[in-house]
């Protein structure tokens, strides 16, 4: 398996298709859905002592370069893992911390460093309630949606073409990064012939779990590229 379908959005996918290049993989550059940023004149009040959470690096390509995000950079920036806290870094942030990958690894940060407030910039769906739980132990903490992902009209043609020129002796790895990517890749598939041609790499057992009937389905050690790529390499 040389060829490998990227689903994320852009233009996350096309900085994963230069790192694969690099690493000897021919990347399918579909991507299931794409971001559109909302919402950001609610950012240009800031409160006090306030600190920035973030659970996409999605959330900071949509304000980046906005007048929000001009005063947020410059507080502390709490990012859910290493991809989001490069994406704020790159965006201008001064001060970022990482947390382990996921929603509660993120919570035990904030949680240690106890911030007057909590400015959380989210997508419009998101899973769990990072707000409800910092509020629960007496964090302040106030959401702005940010983004919303809109999947895409019908299959990506790059897709269509890459079914169209594999089989069961040479299968597509596709890597899927969410779970509402991975509902869309699975609502992209109806009606094409894909079954045999696709082994699946999911970022965790959630993202995984709706592609699991559709095809062999491996799942990253973490949830991050990192282990994501990784795990391609030993599989593939």
């Amino acid at each position: 398996m040389s060829r490998v379908l990227l689903t994320r959005p852009e233009p996350a996918a096309s900085r994963t298709a230069r790192d694969l290049i690099r690493r000897g993989y021919l990347p399918v550059v579909a991507p299931m859905m794409r971001m559109r940023a909302i919402g950001l004149a609610g950012l240009l009040e800031v409160p006090a002592g306030a600190v920035v959470a973030v659970t996409s690096a999605r959330a900071i390509e949509a304000v980046a370069g906005s007048p929000g995000w001009a005063r947020l950079r410059a507080l502390p920036v709490f990012a859910v893992g290493g991809a989001t806290a490069a994406a704020a870094k790159d965006a201008g942030a001064l001060r970022v911390e990482a947390a382990g990958g996921d929603l509660g690894s993120l919570c035990d940060h904030l949680l240690r460093a106890r911030p007057g407030s909590v400015v959380y910039l989210a997508g419009r769906q998101r899973s769990g309630d990072l707000c409800a739980i910092l509020q629960a132990n007496g964090i302040a903490c106030e959401m702005h949606e940010v983004y919303d992902m809109e999947a895409l009209a019908g299959p990506p043609a790059a897709l269509v073409a890459a079914l169209a020129s594999c089989g069961p002796d040479d299968p597509l790895a596709a890597l899927v990064y969410s779970r509402r990517s991975a509902d869309a890749l699975i609502g992209a598939l109806t009606g094409l012939d894909f079954r045999g041609k696709l082994v699946f790499f999911a970022l965790s057992d959630q993202v995984a779990e709706p592609l699991r009937a559709l095809g062999p389905c491996h799942v990253a050690d973490e949830p991050s590229e990192a282990a994501l790529i990784a795990l391609l390499e030993k599989t593939c």
